[in-house]
C-alpha cells in the first residue's frame, strides 16, 4: 500500500509526541530550585490532549511562583 508523502513521517513525529507525554506523566515531581533566583519551583497540573487520542496526560510542570507568580495567585486589594 502506498502513502501520501509525509504520511510516514507524521506517523512517527506523533508517536514521538506520545512517547515523551507517557513518559513526563509518570515522571515523580522531585524538588528542583529556579535558575533565575533559586526558590522552590511548584508544580502546576497541566492536561495534554492530541486529536484521535483516546485519553490525555496530566502532566505537572514545574514552575517559579517568584519569577512567575501566576494571576490567580497574585494577592488582590479591594479598596
Amino acid at each position: 500500500m502506498r502513502h501520501l508523502p509525509g504520511t510516514e513521517r507524521h506517523d512517527e513525529l506523533v508517536e514521538t509526541l506520545k512517547n515523551f507525554l507517557n513518559a513526563q506523566s509518570s515522571t515523580p515531581a522531585t524538588t528542583r530550585y529556579c535558575s533565575r533566583c533559586g526558590s522552590v519551583l511548584r508544580y502546576l497540573p497541566t492536561q495534554f490532549w492530541m486529536e484521535g487520542a483516546e485519553n490525555g496526560w496530566n502532566i505537572r510542570l514545574p514552575y517559579c511562583a517568584d519569577c512567575h507568580p501566576l494571576p490567580a495567585m497574585k494577592e488582590t486589594f479591594v479598596v
